[in-house]
């Protein structure tokens, strides 16, 4: 009597092994075959404004000033006209999309790298320049902060003496053209590593002055076990000058830098002088994937749900 209870009550859990085990052999024929592959495959993207669709625009978000033109996308205004009559300008292209920045149940921090080809133009003549541009992370969905042209660069504004908070937290690599008060002095032009706020830069490279201008690209990558960022420029137009590089580590735990997920892209401003800020490609690469994969975990868990109370609490005829 005792043994056949006991094989009674074991029955259930049983079951339940031998269909959890059916249901992942067959997950990837019932669930949606474009969210398997994602759950399965590091998030990345990429963008070539020569050659993009209308239809891929959808996937970018401008914000400000920046608006797509011909075969590149303008972060602030490409005519010296627009200036004059609008003053300041500042604006912005991401990400529509959230990006995983860190699993929010194993606390996997992403590695990631992106690269970029841009250019920065200045005045006629080059005599006067001021403002700059950034890659950022941010909490998503992009906002670009009011004031926050000129040397701010289109990031959140802070007083010098505190870092920003809350949704307004980022990392930052800045392109910077003008030597603000809180800049490195003896040049104008230098790279830099912003956390939570632009004028407390936790490290920066000094580059000979007017050498941010033309064509550029540029490599940053983070590595999550090292907690190494590292951003790369080499000049296109002028390769004398480099490549060069700016790097940090990034503070302990990384995870309450940003949210989970993550907001990416580009940010520009510029002060009383004229000043292009131009992307002309664009990829991202991250060794997360994107939550899709819950997707087939609830369905593995609302079938055990059902299977469990059919078999515990049988329908009596």
């Amino acid at each position: 009597m005792l043994m056949a209870s006991g094989a009674r009550s074991s029955t259930p859990q049983l079951l339940l092994l031998l269909y959890a085990g059916c249901v992942l052999l067959s997950m990837s024929r019932n669930a949606p075959q474009h969210l398997v592959a994602a759950a399965n495959s590091p998030f990345s993207f990429s963008f070539d404004f020569s050659t993009i669709s209308i239809s891929r625009l959808q996937d970018l978000r401008l914000e400000g000033d920046a608006a797509l033109h011909g075969k590149l996308v303008d972060l602030t205004y490409n005519s010296i006209t627009q200036r004059i009559a609008n003053n300041n300008c500042m604006g912005r292209m991401a990400y529509a999309h959230p990006v995983p920045f860190y699993d929010s149940i194993t606390g996997e921090v992403s590695s990631f790298t992106t690269r970029f080809k841009f250019a920065i133009g200045l005045n006629v003549g080059g005599s006067n320049k001021e403002g700059g541009m950034a890659f950022f992370l941010s909490s998503y969905p992009s906002r670009l902060p009011p004031s926050s042209s000129g040397g701010n660069l289109g990031l959140p504004v802070d007083d010098g003496r505190s870092q920003v908070h809350g949704t307004d937290q980022f990392i930052a690599v800045e392109f910077d053209v003008f030597s603000n008060t809180w800049d490195p002095s003896g040049t104008q032009d230098h790279i830099g590593v912003d956390i939570n706020s632009v004028r407390q830069s936790v490290n920066t490279t000094s580059l000979p002055t007017f050498s941010l201008n033309g064509s550029m690209t540029a490599s940053i990558t983070y590595d999550n076990s090292t907690k190494m960022l590292v951003a790369s420029l080499q000049f296109d137009d002028h390769p004398s000058v480099g490549p060069i590089e700016v790097s940090t580590i990034l503070p302990d735990p990384v995870t309450s830098l940003l949210p989970p997920e993550v907001a990416v892209g580009f940010s520009a401003a510029t002060g009383t002088s004229f000043q292009l800020h131009q992307i002309l490609s664009w990829s991202f690469n991250s060794t997360l994937s994107t939550h899709a994969g819950m997707y087939v975990c609830n369905i593995l868990i609302l079938k055990l749900e059902i299977l469990k109370s059919i078999i515990l609490h049988p329908k009596m005829d």
